[in-house]
């Protein structure tokens, strides 16, 4: 039986409806044995990481969906396995965290996804490497630049490059008279990288959620419509969605973004896709899997927790 240990947000904070680390833990418990760590209390000692950590049980009782025993200090080397779930942003605690982590797989534990992978792609600038058909975007901070961008394409999207959930994510148009305010403000007066992408007609057929685990595209999908006078499509903004099976362009198109994370040893990921444009990949605490798994069975959770049960076995067969 393997021994899993969770870091996460703090799991009171969560929606156990929606959230899927909530669902993997559902799931994994059915494998093993899972453990609930509080992540500020990661520490290096002596070339070994330790931290806090309680047996979590996990129900979908609504009143009390979690009971943890009591916390005790562990050498996180004593689990199989370590599920680094924990939201952008992607800042310095964030980067910082995953060099503990890399501690912990240097002594032989494995780390879901890579700690090295977490820091070294941006789940921003990570799909511009893939796809023929490329979104023009541009990764600036310069306000003239950006400004020549808007002028060339007349409507854009500017994404900060390290949150989530399209927090701090603004439409701006050539037209818009404000475009240099809002520029200067996301970009903290032309000081830090921003995303601008040219605006996609398509958002108004969805934004399609692919969930990639083990190299492996899930063949259903979530797909995402914004809602009235919304561009963005992200249901922390009312957008709606619908479960579809994932379609064959898709398919085809993510089979070299699908190795190329299994590779890089990043086991769990969401693709985010308007029309043939691969616009995101969620490497960090990707979402979506509860609203699959409700019109599945709880199908993709499952497989999830096997697959993640097979990496395991071939991890420590070939130590």
């Amino acid at each position: 039986m393997f021994r899993f240990g969770i870091i996460m947000n703090p799991i009171d904070s969560i929606n156990p409806q929606w959230d899927s680390t909530f669902a993997l833990m559902l799931a994994l418990q059915k494998k093993g044995l899972v453990e609930y760590i509080e992540p500020q209390s990661l520490h290096l000692k002596d070339k070994k990481i330790f931290a806090y950590s309680s047996v979590i049980k996990v129900s979908r009782n609504k009143r009390k969906y979690f009971i943890l025993s009591k916390s005790r200090l562990i050498n996180l080397n004593k689990f199989d396995c370590i599920l680094f779930r924990t939201n952008p942003p992607v800042d310095t605690d964030y980067i910082q965290t995953t060099y503990l982590l890399d501690q912990v797989e240097n002594n032989g534990t494995l780390v879901i996804n890579s700690p090295q992978s977490l820091r070294d792609f941006n789940e921003k600038i990570l799909g511009t490497s893939f796809i023929e058909k490329k979104l023009p975007m541009i990764i600036a901070s310069n306000i003239n630049t950006i400004k020549k961008f808007i002028k060339e394409h007349k409507k854009v999207v500017i994404k900060p490059l390290n949150l989530m959930a399209g927090k701090s994510i603004s439409l701006v148009t050539h037209a818009n008279k404000d475009k240099e305010k809002i520029i200067k403000e996301i970009t903290n007066g032309g000081n830090t990288l921003v995303m601008v992408q040219k605006f996609i007609k398509d958002i108004v057929k969805g934004d399609t959620r692919i969930i990639i685990y083990n190299g492996i595209p899930y063949e259903k999908v979530l797909v995402r419509f914004p809602p009235k006078n919304e561009f963005r499509a992200n249901l922390a903004y009312g957008g709606k969605f619908f479960i579809r099976n994932i379609n064959r362009q898709h398919k085809k198109l993510l089979s070299e973004v699908a190795n190329y994370l299994k590779s890089n040893r990043i086991y769990l990921a969401g693709v985010d896709m308007i029309g043939e444009y691969v616009t995101e990949i969620n490497i960090t605490s990707p979402s979506g899997i509860q609203e699959i798994d409700k019109e599945t069975n709880f199908d993709l959770s499952k497989r999830i927790a096997n697959e993640f049960i097979k990496i395991l076995k071939m991890y420590y067969t070939h130590e």
